[in-house]
């Protein structure tokens, strides 16, 4: 009998720790890459293929203080990245923000 309880809390506690990461798991991001149309302050504009019809679109991206920029390696602020028109760029974007299309990180080639 006291094995069965035993073996009962312990799945009990699996079942809790797998719903725990699975919500964890949930929480993911979308991935984009393009060529930089505009830049403004809290806002980026980029041209992107669509996987699917596979033509060229233009996608916006909200700008804020937590997102991270980085050029090549190296972590720097949004105004000292440079980011200029035409440049290849990637945006990292948590499809779970409050912010609709909030860029969570955006990669840039070294210079």
């Amino acid at each position: 009998m006291k094995i069965m309880k035993k073996s009962a809390l312990f799945l009990a506690a699996a079942m809790v720790s797998l719903v725990i990461m699975q919500s964890a798991l949930l929480a993911h991001n979308m991935v984009t890459e393009g060529t930089v149309l505009t830049v403004a302050p809290a806002r980026l504009e980029i041209t992107s293929p669509n996987k699917s019809t596979k033509k060229d679109e233009t996608v916006a991206f909200v700008i804020d203080k937590n997102t991270k920029v980085k050029r090549g390696d190296k972590v720097v602020s949004f105004t000292d990245a440079k980011i200029e028109k035409g440049e290849r760029i990637v945006v990292v974007v948590n499809t779970d923000a409050k912010t609709k299309m909030l860029a969570t990180e955006v990669r840039l080639q070294a210079r």
